[in-house]
Protein backbone atom coordinates (compact mmCIF):
# COMPACT_ATOMS: atom_id res chain seq x y z
CA UNK A 1 0.00 0.00 0.00
CA UNK A 2 1.28 3.43 -0.89
CA UNK A 3 2.23 5.39 2.24
CA UNK A 4 0.10 8.47 2.90
CA UNK A 5 1.42 11.77 1.63
CA UNK A 6 1.54 14.56 4.18
CA UNK A 7 1.89 18.27 3.83
CA UNK A 8 4.74 19.63 5.95
CA UNK A 9 3.37 21.07 9.19
CA UNK A 10 4.68 24.55 8.52
CA UNK A 11 2.89 24.85 5.15
CA UNK A 12 -0.65 26.18 5.46
CA UNK A 13 -2.21 27.09 2.15
CA UNK A 14 -5.52 28.86 1.52
CA UNK A 15 -7.85 28.43 -1.47
CA UNK A 16 -5.82 30.87 -3.58
CA UNK A 17 -2.63 28.91 -3.05
CA UNK A 18 -1.10 31.53 -0.79
CA UNK A 19 0.44 30.87 2.57
CA UNK A 20 -2.03 31.69 5.29
CA UNK A 21 -1.16 32.03 8.97
CA UNK A 22 -3.60 32.16 11.87
CA UNK A 23 -3.27 34.58 14.76
CA UNK A 24 -4.56 34.38 18.30
CA UNK A 25 -7.10 37.13 17.57
CA UNK A 26 -8.31 35.30 14.48
CA UNK A 27 -9.26 32.11 16.34
CA UNK A 28 -12.92 31.06 16.07
CA UNK A 29 -15.14 30.41 19.12
CA UNK A 30 -13.28 32.76 21.42
CA UNK A 31 -15.95 32.45 24.12
CA UNK A 32 -15.46 28.70 24.32
CA UNK A 33 -11.69 29.12 24.42
CA UNK A 34 -12.02 31.63 27.27
CA UNK A 35 -13.98 29.10 29.35
CA UNK A 36 -11.41 26.40 28.64
CA UNK A 37 -8.50 28.71 29.48
CA UNK A 38 -10.12 29.46 32.85
CA UNK A 39 -10.47 25.73 33.49
CA UNK A 40 -6.89 25.08 32.35
CA UNK A 41 -5.30 27.78 34.49
CA UNK A 42 -6.73 26.43 37.77
CA UNK A 43 -4.51 23.34 38.20
CA UNK A 44 -1.07 24.95 37.65
CA UNK A 45 -2.24 27.94 39.69
CA UNK A 46 -2.86 25.65 42.65
CA UNK A 47 0.33 23.62 42.22
CA UNK A 48 2.65 26.63 41.94
CA UNK A 49 0.91 28.37 44.84
CA UNK A 50 1.72 25.44 47.14
CA UNK A 51 5.36 25.34 45.99
CA UNK A 52 6.04 28.82 47.38
CA UNK A 53 5.37 27.80 51.00
CA UNK A 54 5.73 24.00 50.93
CA UNK A 55 8.99 23.91 52.91
CA UNK A 56 7.55 26.05 55.72
CA UNK A 57 4.22 24.20 55.70
CA UNK A 58 6.03 20.91 56.28
CA UNK A 59 7.99 22.60 59.08
CA UNK A 60 4.61 23.68 60.52
CA UNK A 61 3.43 20.06 60.49
CA UNK A 62 6.63 18.85 62.23
CA UNK A 63 8.92 21.58 63.63
CA UNK A 64 11.58 19.02 64.58
CA UNK A 65 11.97 17.58 61.07
CA UNK A 66 15.41 17.87 59.47
CA UNK A 67 16.00 19.43 56.07
CA UNK A 68 16.55 16.00 54.53
CA UNK A 69 13.25 14.73 56.00
CA UNK A 70 11.38 17.77 54.68
CA UNK A 71 12.84 17.26 51.20
CA UNK A 72 11.64 13.65 51.21
CA UNK A 73 8.19 14.64 52.49
CA UNK A 74 7.96 17.34 49.81
CA UNK A 75 8.55 14.70 47.15
CA UNK A 76 5.81 12.51 48.62
CA UNK A 77 3.39 15.44 48.87
CA UNK A 78 4.03 16.42 45.26
CA UNK A 79 3.71 12.85 44.03
CA UNK A 80 0.50 11.86 45.80
CA UNK A 81 -1.91 13.87 43.67
CA UNK A 82 -0.31 12.79 40.41
CA UNK A 83 -0.10 9.18 41.60
CA UNK A 84 -3.83 9.21 42.37
CA UNK A 85 -4.54 10.55 38.88
CA UNK A 86 -2.66 7.61 37.41
CA UNK A 87 -5.30 5.22 38.78
CA UNK A 88 -8.38 7.12 37.59
CA UNK A 89 -7.11 9.18 34.65
CA UNK A 90 -7.99 6.58 32.00
CA UNK A 91 -11.41 6.04 33.60
CA UNK A 92 -12.20 9.74 33.26
CA UNK A 93 -10.84 9.69 29.72
CA UNK A 94 -13.05 6.78 28.68
CA UNK A 95 -16.04 8.41 30.39
CA UNK A 96 -15.32 11.60 28.44
CA UNK A 97 -15.44 9.52 25.21
CA UNK A 98 -18.69 7.83 26.30
CA UNK A 99 -22.27 8.94 25.65
CA UNK A 100 -22.96 8.51 29.35
CA UNK A 101 -20.45 11.19 30.27
CA UNK A 102 -19.00 13.50 27.66
CA UNK A 103 -16.37 16.20 27.91
CA UNK A 104 -18.52 18.75 29.76
CA UNK A 105 -19.62 16.53 32.62
CA UNK A 106 -16.16 15.09 33.30
CA UNK A 107 -14.56 18.54 33.36
CA UNK A 108 -17.26 19.92 35.67
CA UNK A 109 -16.83 17.07 38.17
CA UNK A 110 -13.06 17.50 38.17
CA UNK A 111 -13.17 21.24 38.81
CA UNK A 112 -15.69 21.01 41.66
CA UNK A 113 -13.76 18.16 43.31
CA UNK A 114 -10.51 20.12 43.18
CA UNK A 115 -12.19 23.17 44.70
CA UNK A 116 -13.39 21.08 47.65
CA UNK A 117 -9.98 19.47 48.06
CA UNK A 118 -8.12 22.79 48.39
CA UNK A 119 -10.46 23.99 51.12
CA UNK A 120 -9.56 20.83 53.01
CA UNK A 121 -5.88 21.26 52.20
CA UNK A 122 -5.87 24.79 53.60
CA UNK A 123 -7.39 23.51 56.85
CA UNK A 124 -4.91 20.60 57.17
CA UNK A 125 -2.82 20.57 60.34
CA UNK A 126 -0.86 17.37 59.68
CA UNK A 127 1.12 15.79 56.89
CA UNK A 128 -1.39 12.91 56.67
CA UNK A 129 -4.36 15.25 56.11
CA UNK A 130 -2.46 17.19 53.45
CA UNK A 131 -1.77 13.89 51.68
CA UNK A 132 -5.45 12.88 51.92
CA UNK A 133 -6.74 16.03 50.22
CA UNK A 134 -4.13 15.82 47.47
CA UNK A 135 -5.13 12.20 46.79
CA UNK A 136 -8.81 13.21 46.70
CA UNK A 137 -8.10 15.91 44.11
CA UNK A 138 -6.09 13.44 42.02
CA UNK A 139 -8.70 10.68 42.06
CA UNK A 140 -11.57 12.95 41.07
CA UNK A 141 -10.06 14.96 38.21
CA UNK A 142 -8.36 14.81 34.84
CA UNK A 143 -8.84 18.45 33.87
CA UNK A 144 -5.73 18.94 31.73
CA UNK A 145 -6.57 16.07 29.36
CA UNK A 146 -10.17 17.18 28.86
CA UNK A 147 -9.31 20.81 28.13
CA UNK A 148 -6.70 19.78 25.56
CA UNK A 149 -9.19 17.42 23.92
CA UNK A 150 -11.98 20.01 23.68
CA UNK A 151 -9.69 22.75 22.34
CA UNK A 152 -8.51 20.42 19.57
CA UNK A 153 -12.08 19.46 18.66
CA UNK A 154 -13.22 23.08 18.56
CA UNK A 155 -10.49 23.83 16.00
CA UNK A 156 -10.26 20.97 13.46
CA UNK A 157 -8.27 23.07 10.95
CA UNK A 158 -4.54 22.75 11.58
CA UNK A 159 -3.75 26.45 11.26
CA UNK A 160 -6.31 27.26 13.96
CA UNK A 161 -5.68 24.15 16.05
CA UNK A 162 -1.99 24.92 16.41
CA UNK A 163 -2.64 28.40 17.77
CA UNK A 164 -5.53 27.25 19.98
CA UNK A 165 -3.50 24.47 21.59
CA UNK A 166 -0.68 26.94 22.21
CA UNK A 167 -3.09 28.87 24.44
CA UNK A 168 -3.00 26.05 27.00
CA UNK A 169 0.76 26.20 27.78
CA UNK A 170 0.35 29.97 27.76
CA UNK A 171 -2.31 29.61 30.47
CA UNK A 172 0.04 27.37 32.43
CA UNK A 173 2.75 30.04 32.18
CA UNK A 174 0.29 32.69 33.39
CA UNK A 175 -0.51 30.41 36.31
CA UNK A 176 3.18 30.08 37.10
CA UNK A 177 3.31 33.86 37.22
CA UNK A 178 0.27 34.31 39.49
CA UNK A 179 0.28 31.10 41.55
CA UNK A 180 3.52 31.74 43.49
CA UNK A 181 2.35 35.28 44.23
CA UNK A 182 -0.93 33.95 45.64
CA UNK A 183 0.86 31.44 47.84
CA UNK A 184 3.74 33.69 48.78
CA UNK A 185 1.75 36.83 49.64
CA UNK A 186 -1.39 35.32 51.22
CA UNK A 187 0.34 32.71 53.40
CA UNK A 188 1.89 33.54 56.76
CA UNK A 189 5.34 34.97 55.93
CA UNK A 190 7.41 33.81 58.87
CA UNK A 191 9.88 31.04 59.51
CA UNK A 192 7.78 29.93 62.52
CA UNK A 193 4.12 29.50 61.52
CA UNK A 194 3.02 27.94 64.84
CA UNK A 195 1.47 31.23 65.96
CA UNK A 196 -1.51 30.56 63.64
CA UNK A 197 -3.82 27.54 63.55
CA UNK A 198 -4.33 27.74 59.78
CA UNK A 199 -1.42 29.76 58.36
CA UNK A 200 -2.01 28.55 54.78
CA UNK A 201 -5.80 28.72 54.53
CA UNK A 202 -6.13 32.08 52.75
CA UNK A 203 -4.36 31.14 49.47
CA UNK A 204 -6.26 27.86 49.30
CA UNK A 205 -9.63 29.56 49.75
CA UNK A 206 -8.83 31.77 46.78
CA UNK A 207 -7.83 28.72 44.75
CA UNK A 208 -11.10 26.98 45.66
CA UNK A 209 -13.04 30.04 44.50
CA UNK A 210 -11.25 29.98 41.14
CA UNK A 211 -12.10 26.28 40.71
CA UNK A 212 -15.77 26.89 41.50
CA UNK A 213 -15.96 29.83 39.09
CA UNK A 214 -14.38 27.69 36.34
CA UNK A 215 -16.87 24.87 37.05
CA UNK A 216 -19.79 27.32 36.85
CA UNK A 217 -18.52 28.68 33.53
CA UNK A 218 -18.16 25.14 32.16
CA UNK A 219 -21.68 24.03 33.11
CA UNK A 220 -23.32 27.24 31.86
CA UNK A 221 -21.39 28.18 28.74
CA UNK A 222 -19.26 25.29 27.47
CA UNK A 223 -20.46 23.39 24.39
CA UNK A 224 -20.28 19.60 24.30
CA UNK A 225 -17.78 18.55 21.60
CA UNK A 226 -18.18 14.76 21.78
CA UNK A 227 -19.42 13.89 18.28
CA UNK A 228 -22.19 11.52 19.40
CA UNK A 229 -23.64 14.13 21.79
CA UNK A 230 -23.50 17.16 19.53
CA UNK A 231 -26.93 18.62 18.81
CA UNK A 232 -28.55 16.90 21.79
CA UNK A 233 -30.05 18.89 24.63
CA UNK A 234 -30.25 16.01 27.09
CA UNK A 235 -28.73 16.43 30.54
CA UNK A 236 -26.21 13.97 31.92
CA UNK A 237 -28.72 12.56 34.44
CA UNK A 238 -31.31 12.26 31.67
CA UNK A 239 -28.90 10.22 29.56
CA UNK A 240 -28.22 7.87 32.46
CA UNK A 241 -31.93 7.46 33.23
CA UNK A 242 -32.68 6.85 29.54
CA UNK A 243 -29.96 4.20 29.38
CA UNK A 244 -31.35 2.48 32.49
CA UNK A 245 -34.94 2.62 31.17
CA UNK A 246 -33.83 1.21 27.84
CA UNK A 247 -32.01 -1.63 29.55
CA UNK A 248 -34.93 -2.52 31.82
CA UNK A 249 -37.49 -2.19 29.02
CA UNK A 250 -35.34 -4.48 26.87
CA UNK A 251 -35.34 -7.12 29.63
CA UNK A 252 -39.10 -6.71 30.12
CA UNK A 253 -39.70 -7.03 26.39
CA UNK A 254 -37.61 -10.22 26.24
CA UNK A 255 -39.65 -11.78 29.07
CA UNK A 256 -42.96 -10.82 27.44
CA UNK A 257 -41.85 -12.24 24.09
CA UNK A 258 -40.82 -15.53 25.72
CA UNK A 259 -44.18 -15.83 27.53
CA UNK A 260 -46.14 -15.06 24.36
CA UNK A 261 -44.18 -17.65 22.38
CA UNK A 262 -44.88 -20.42 24.91
CA UNK A 263 -48.60 -19.70 25.49
CA UNK A 264 -49.77 -18.48 22.04
CA UNK A 265 -51.67 -20.66 19.52
CA UNK A 266 -50.48 -18.56 16.58
CA UNK A 267 -48.02 -19.99 14.08
CA UNK A 268 -44.51 -18.63 13.77
CA UNK A 269 -45.36 -16.98 10.46
CA UNK A 270 -48.29 -15.15 12.06
CA UNK A 271 -46.36 -13.92 15.08
CA UNK A 272 -43.30 -12.75 13.24
CA UNK A 273 -44.84 -9.57 11.78
CA UNK A 274 -46.12 -8.57 15.22
CA UNK A 275 -42.69 -8.92 16.81
CA UNK A 276 -41.01 -7.08 13.98
CA UNK A 277 -43.49 -4.22 14.18
CA UNK A 278 -42.99 -3.79 17.92
CA UNK A 279 -39.21 -3.92 17.74
CA UNK A 280 -37.67 -0.43 17.57
CA UNK A 281 -35.34 0.29 14.69
CA UNK A 282 -31.78 0.70 15.97
CA UNK A 283 -30.30 3.93 14.63
CA UNK A 284 -26.99 3.94 12.86
CA UNK A 285 -24.11 5.27 14.89
CA UNK A 286 -20.55 6.35 14.46
CA UNK A 287 -17.99 3.62 14.92
CA UNK A 288 -15.35 3.99 17.60
CA UNK A 289 -11.81 2.70 17.36
CA UNK A 290 -11.32 -0.31 19.68
CA UNK A 291 -9.01 0.29 22.61
CA UNK A 292 -6.43 -2.25 21.45
CA UNK A 293 -6.00 -0.50 18.08
CA UNK A 294 -5.22 2.91 19.58
CA UNK A 295 -1.60 2.08 20.30
CA UNK A 296 0.15 2.61 16.99
CA UNK A 297 3.94 2.83 16.87
CA UNK A 298 3.89 6.62 16.76
CA UNK A 299 1.45 6.85 19.66
CA UNK A 300 3.69 4.62 21.80
CA UNK A 301 6.85 6.57 20.90
CA UNK A 302 5.13 9.91 21.61
CA UNK A 303 3.87 8.67 24.96
CA UNK A 304 7.28 7.34 26.04
CA UNK A 305 8.94 10.65 25.18
CA UNK A 306 6.21 12.56 26.99
CA UNK A 307 6.68 10.37 30.07
CA UNK A 308 10.37 11.24 30.32
CA UNK A 309 9.95 14.93 29.48
CA UNK A 310 7.09 15.48 31.93
CA UNK A 311 9.18 13.76 34.59
CA UNK A 312 12.21 16.02 34.43
CA UNK A 313 10.25 19.25 33.80
CA UNK A 314 7.90 18.70 36.73
CA UNK A 315 10.68 17.49 38.99
CA UNK A 316 12.85 20.54 38.35
CA UNK A 317 10.04 22.94 39.33
CA UNK A 318 9.55 21.21 42.68
CA UNK A 319 13.25 20.69 43.28
CA UNK A 320 13.92 24.35 42.52
CA UNK A 321 11.22 25.48 44.98
CA UNK A 322 12.79 23.46 47.81
CA UNK A 323 16.26 24.65 46.80
CA UNK A 324 15.13 28.28 47.11
CA UNK A 325 13.79 27.81 50.65
CA UNK A 326 16.49 25.49 52.03
CA UNK A 327 18.89 27.21 54.48
CA UNK A 328 22.12 28.53 53.01
CA UNK A 329 25.29 26.46 53.30
CA UNK A 330 28.28 27.07 55.54
CA UNK A 331 30.32 30.16 54.72
CA UNK A 332 33.61 28.56 55.80
CA UNK A 333 35.68 27.96 52.63
CA UNK A 334 37.23 24.84 54.16
CA UNK A 335 33.80 23.16 54.10
CA UNK A 336 33.33 23.82 50.38
CA UNK A 337 35.24 22.24 47.50
CA UNK A 338 33.76 23.50 44.21
CA UNK A 339 32.88 22.56 41.58
CA UNK A 340 31.14 19.51 43.08
CA UNK A 341 31.28 19.52 46.87
CA UNK A 342 29.21 22.39 48.27
CA UNK A 343 25.82 22.50 49.97
CA UNK A 344 22.92 24.70 51.04
CA UNK A 345 20.00 26.46 49.37
CA UNK A 346 19.14 30.13 49.03
CA UNK A 347 17.24 30.54 52.33
CA UNK A 348 14.29 32.56 50.95
CA UNK A 349 10.98 33.27 52.73
CA UNK A 350 7.65 32.32 51.04
CA UNK A 351 7.19 35.90 49.78
CA UNK A 352 10.60 35.89 48.06
CA UNK A 353 10.05 32.38 46.72
CA UNK A 354 6.74 33.57 45.27
CA UNK A 355 8.48 36.36 43.40
CA UNK A 356 11.26 34.03 42.24
CA UNK A 357 8.85 31.41 40.89
CA UNK A 358 6.60 34.04 39.31
CA UNK A 359 9.65 35.27 37.42
CA UNK A 360 9.73 31.86 35.75
CA UNK A 361 6.13 32.31 34.63
CA UNK A 362 6.71 35.86 33.39
CA UNK A 363 9.68 34.86 31.23
CA UNK A 364 7.74 31.87 29.91
CA UNK A 365 4.73 33.98 28.92
CA UNK A 366 6.88 36.49 27.02
CA UNK A 367 8.70 33.76 25.10
CA UNK A 368 5.57 31.73 24.32
CA UNK A 369 3.64 34.76 23.04
CA UNK A 370 6.48 36.32 21.08
CA UNK A 371 9.14 33.77 20.19
CA UNK A 372 7.49 30.35 19.86
CA UNK A 373 4.78 31.21 17.27
CA UNK A 374 7.41 32.67 14.93
CA UNK A 375 9.69 29.65 15.31
CA UNK A 376 6.76 27.26 14.89
CA UNK A 377 5.68 28.92 11.65
CA UNK A 378 9.23 28.87 10.32
CA UNK A 379 10.59 25.49 11.39
CA UNK A 380 7.60 23.35 12.37
CA UNK A 381 6.70 21.59 15.58
CA UNK A 382 8.95 18.55 15.57
CA UNK A 383 12.18 20.41 14.74
CA UNK A 384 11.74 22.99 17.50
CA UNK A 385 10.81 20.25 19.95
CA UNK A 386 13.91 18.14 19.35
CA UNK A 387 16.23 21.15 19.39
CA UNK A 388 14.85 22.56 22.65
CA UNK A 389 15.28 19.22 24.43
CA UNK A 390 19.07 19.57 24.23
CA UNK A 391 18.97 22.70 26.42
CA UNK A 392 17.86 20.90 29.60
CA UNK A 393 20.99 18.84 30.37
CA UNK A 394 22.96 22.11 30.57
CA UNK A 395 20.27 23.75 32.74
CA UNK A 396 20.36 20.97 35.33
CA UNK A 397 24.15 20.94 35.43
CA UNK A 398 24.24 24.68 36.22
CA UNK A 399 21.18 24.89 38.52
CA UNK A 400 22.84 24.34 41.96
CA UNK A 401 25.63 26.91 41.52
CA UNK A 402 23.67 29.94 42.84
CA UNK A 403 24.18 28.22 46.23
CA UNK A 404 27.86 29.16 46.04
CA UNK A 405 26.88 32.82 45.70
CA UNK A 406 24.45 32.64 48.64
CA UNK A 407 27.03 31.10 50.99
CA UNK A 408 30.02 33.22 49.95
CA UNK A 409 30.84 35.75 52.75
CA UNK A 410 33.26 37.77 50.66
CA UNK A 411 30.66 38.93 48.10
CA UNK A 412 29.19 42.39 48.67
CA UNK A 413 25.63 43.12 47.52
CA UNK A 414 25.03 39.39 47.74
CA UNK A 415 21.25 39.60 47.18
CA UNK A 416 21.70 41.18 43.75
CA UNK A 417 24.18 38.53 42.66
CA UNK A 418 21.87 35.76 43.93
CA UNK A 419 19.02 37.09 41.79
CA UNK A 420 21.25 37.48 38.76
CA UNK A 421 22.56 33.92 38.98
CA UNK A 422 19.09 32.56 39.68
CA UNK A 423 17.58 34.48 36.74
CA UNK A 424 20.25 33.11 34.40
CA UNK A 425 19.29 29.53 35.27
CA UNK A 426 15.56 30.30 34.96
CA UNK A 427 16.01 32.04 31.63
CA UNK A 428 17.81 29.04 30.16
CA UNK A 429 15.23 26.61 31.59
CA UNK A 430 12.31 28.68 30.31
CA UNK A 431 13.86 28.93 26.86
CA UNK A 432 13.97 25.15 26.65
CA UNK A 433 10.51 24.68 28.11
CA UNK A 434 9.03 27.24 25.69
CA UNK A 435 10.14 25.06 22.80
CA UNK A 436 9.12 21.76 24.39
CA UNK A 437 5.82 22.20 26.26
CA UNK A 438 3.61 23.63 23.47
CA UNK A 439 5.15 21.27 20.93
CA UNK A 440 4.51 18.26 23.16
CA UNK A 441 0.84 19.24 23.43
CA UNK A 442 0.58 19.47 19.64
CA UNK A 443 2.38 16.16 19.08
CA UNK A 444 0.15 14.33 21.57
CA UNK A 445 -3.01 15.65 19.93
CA UNK A 446 -1.84 14.98 16.38
CA UNK A 447 -0.71 11.40 17.09
CA UNK A 448 -4.38 10.49 17.67
CA UNK A 449 -5.12 7.72 15.13
CA UNK A 450 -8.92 8.32 15.06
CA UNK A 451 -11.17 11.15 16.36
CA UNK A 452 -13.32 8.76 18.43
CA UNK A 453 -10.43 8.12 20.83
CA UNK A 454 -9.10 11.66 21.20
CA UNK A 455 -10.24 11.85 24.82
CA UNK A 456 -8.53 8.53 25.55
CA UNK A 457 -5.27 9.69 23.92
CA UNK A 458 -5.17 12.90 25.95
CA UNK A 459 -6.14 10.99 29.09
CA UNK A 460 -3.37 8.45 28.49
CA UNK A 461 -0.83 11.23 28.01
CA UNK A 462 -2.00 12.93 31.19
CA UNK A 463 -1.86 9.67 33.13
CA UNK A 464 1.70 9.02 31.95
CA UNK A 465 2.67 12.59 32.79
CA UNK A 466 1.20 12.18 36.25
CA UNK A 467 2.94 8.84 36.68
CA UNK A 468 6.32 10.37 35.86
CA UNK A 469 5.59 13.33 38.13
CA UNK A 470 4.76 10.85 40.88
CA UNK A 471 7.94 8.80 40.55
CA UNK A 472 10.72 11.22 39.65
CA UNK A 473 10.06 14.04 42.17
CA UNK A 474 9.99 11.56 45.06
CA UNK A 475 13.29 10.07 43.93
CA UNK A 476 14.95 13.39 43.07
CA UNK A 477 13.90 15.14 46.29
CA UNK A 478 15.09 12.16 48.34
CA UNK A 479 18.43 12.32 46.49
CA UNK A 480 18.50 16.10 47.04
CA UNK A 481 17.99 15.56 50.79
CA UNK A 482 20.84 13.08 50.91
CA UNK A 483 22.96 15.54 48.96
CA UNK A 484 22.33 18.18 51.64
CA UNK A 485 23.54 15.72 54.29
CA UNK A 486 26.73 14.72 52.51
CA UNK A 487 27.51 18.26 51.32
CA UNK A 488 26.68 17.89 47.60
CA UNK A 489 23.57 19.99 46.98
CA UNK A 490 23.78 19.49 43.21
CA UNK A 491 23.25 15.72 43.40
CA UNK A 492 19.50 15.90 42.72
CA UNK A 493 19.90 18.33 39.82
CA UNK A 494 22.65 16.30 38.19
CA UNK A 495 20.50 13.16 38.28
CA UNK A 496 17.90 15.16 36.36
CA UNK A 497 20.53 15.93 33.72
CA UNK A 498 20.80 12.19 33.01
CA UNK A 499 17.01 12.01 32.58
CA UNK A 500 17.11 14.99 30.22
CA UNK A 501 19.67 13.20 28.02
CA UNK A 502 17.33 10.18 27.89
CA UNK A 503 14.51 12.42 26.61
CA UNK A 504 16.75 13.63 23.79
CA UNK A 505 17.38 10.04 22.74
CA UNK A 506 13.70 9.03 22.94
CA UNK A 507 12.60 11.96 20.76
CA UNK A 508 14.36 10.52 17.70
CA UNK A 509 11.53 8.00 17.05
CA UNK A 510 8.63 10.47 17.29
CA UNK A 511 6.99 11.86 14.14
CA UNK A 512 4.21 14.40 13.69
CA UNK A 513 0.84 12.65 13.33
CA UNK A 514 -2.16 13.38 11.11
CA UNK A 515 -4.66 14.42 13.84
CA UNK A 516 -7.09 11.53 13.61
CA UNK A 517 -6.73 10.73 9.90
CA UNK A 518 -4.38 7.78 10.27
CA UNK A 519 -7.29 5.33 10.57
CA UNK A 520 -10.69 5.93 8.93
CA UNK A 521 -13.44 3.57 10.06
CA UNK A 522 -16.41 2.77 7.86
CA UNK A 523 -19.85 3.58 9.25
CA UNK A 524 -21.62 0.72 11.03
CA UNK A 525 -25.29 0.24 11.66
CA UNK A 526 -25.05 -1.98 14.72
CA UNK A 527 -22.67 -3.89 16.94
CA UNK A 528 -22.92 -7.00 14.79
CA UNK A 529 -21.53 -5.20 11.75
CA UNK A 530 -18.72 -3.79 13.84
CA UNK A 531 -17.83 -7.25 15.11
CA UNK A 532 -17.77 -8.57 11.55
CA UNK A 533 -15.49 -5.72 10.49
CA UNK A 534 -13.11 -6.44 13.34
CA UNK A 535 -13.13 -10.16 12.54
CA UNK A 536 -12.32 -9.53 8.91
CA UNK A 537 -9.47 -7.27 10.00
CA UNK A 538 -8.04 -10.02 12.15
CA UNK A 539 -8.35 -12.60 9.36
CA UNK A 540 -6.45 -10.38 6.97
CA UNK A 541 -9.22 -10.23 4.31
CA UNK A 542 -10.06 -6.68 5.27
CA UNK A 543 -9.12 -4.38 8.11
CA UNK A 544 -12.40 -2.52 8.50
CA UNK A 545 -10.45 0.72 8.04
CA UNK A 546 -9.06 2.82 5.25
CA UNK A 547 -5.68 4.49 5.45
CA UNK A 548 -5.59 7.75 3.57
CA UNK A 549 -2.98 8.09 0.92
Amino acid sequence: MTPPSRTPPQERVDDNGKNQKASYWGLPKKGQLAVLCLARIADPLAITSIQSYMFYQLKFFNPLASNATISTQAGILVGTRTAAQVFTGMIWGRLADSDLGGRKVVLFIGLVSCGISYIGYGLARSFAMAIFWQVFAGLMSNNVAITRCVVAELNPEKRYRTRALLLLPLCASAAQLLGPLIGGLLSLNTRDASQSKVPYLAPNLLLALIYFLAALAVILFMEETLESLQGTQSHWLERISQRLKARFSKKSYSVQTADTSSNSNYTASETTPLVTASTPTKPKRKRKLPFRRIWTFNVVCTMVSHFIIAGHLGTFSNLWAIFLTAPTGPSNPSQRSPPFKFTGGLGMLPRDVGFALSLLGAISMILQMGLYPMLQDRFGTIKIWRTALFIFPFVYLLAPYPSLVASAPEISHKTAYIWVSMTAVLLLFTLGRTGVTPATTLLINDCTPHPSVRGTIHAAATVLGHLSRSIFPVMALAVFGQGLQIGVVGLGFWCLAVLAVASCVASAWVREGSNGDEIVLEESGDDEEEDVGEASGRNGSGRGDLRRG
